[in-house]
């Protein structure tokens, strides 16, 4: 039964990413703002949690004004994150995601359609353009952006080293950071695994940090300050 199940979940996230990357691709490059285009990625994300059968309970959503612009950023425990974080925040969201999900037929056209943005993490000049890239997404349309600034899964608890280009994007653009919590996404799919276990996730938002006053080599200082806000809401959740 679990091979079924899986068989039904990966043809139907092959079906929804084929259908709604060729929406995206088609209609991206009319949609400078993405402000409709943006929305597809959701649906996107709500179709995946559907046929999963997954499920989730989410707090904190009051924090955040569906008007406004933010830099979300959230620890990493699975794949799941990705879909899940689309779904649950009513928002536009673009990722900087690593390149190799560019090269991907489809999936990484629709990416670049929707305006998310290729990080080169084993070159510096290129990682330092990523971020001039995002900065005038931002200005220039109507998007939020999300991170998983620990750039892979976490196998534990503790939260593994935040990386700084998210941190220089908030101060530079002046948009509040968004720290997010999910707890036990790892126990629904833990890493290297395929099939998908019964296992309510829960997702915390918290609320919005200001980096009006701060300027770029206060960079550690807000990644220090969202990263213990992140991880103390961890060990609240877990005790």
């Amino acid at each position: 039964m679990k091979y079924i199940r899986l068989i039904w979940i990966l043809l139907n996230l092959f079906v929804s990413t084929i259908g709604i990357g060729l929406l995206i691709i088609t209609f991206g490059w009319l949609d400078s703002q993405k402000k409709y285009v943006g929305k597809l990625p959701r649906l996107w994300g709500i179709w995946f949690l559907y046929i999963s059968g997954i499920k989730y309970t989410i707090k904190g959503i009051e924090n955040i004004d569906s008007t406004k612009q933010y830099i979300f950023v959230s620890n990493h425990e699975s794949h799941i994150d990705i879909p899940l974080t689309v779904a649950i925040i009513p928002f536009n969201l673009v990722f900087l995601a690593k390149k190799e999900l560019f090269k991907i037929p489809i999936f990484g056209w629709a990416m670049r359609s929707a305006g998310m943005v290729r990080v080169d993490r084993q070159d510096r000049v290129k990682a330092k353009q990523s971020v001039d890239y995002a900065l005038k997404q931002l200005q220039n349309t109507c998007v939020s952006v999300i991170l998983f600034p620990e750039g892979t899964r976490s196998k534990t608890n503790d939260l593994l080293p935040f990386k700084k280009g998210g941190f220089i994007l908030a101060i530079r653009s002046k948009l509040p950071i968004v720290p997010i919590t999910i707890i036990d996404s790892r126990k629904v799919l833990p890493k290297g695994k395929l099939f998908i276990k019964p296992h309510n996730i829960h997702i915390y938002i918290g609320n919005p940090i200001s980096v009006d006053k701060l300027i770029e080599d206060d960079k550690d200082i807000l990644l220090d300050n969202c990263r213990t806000q992140i991880q103390t809401c961890k060990n609240k959740a877990m005790s």
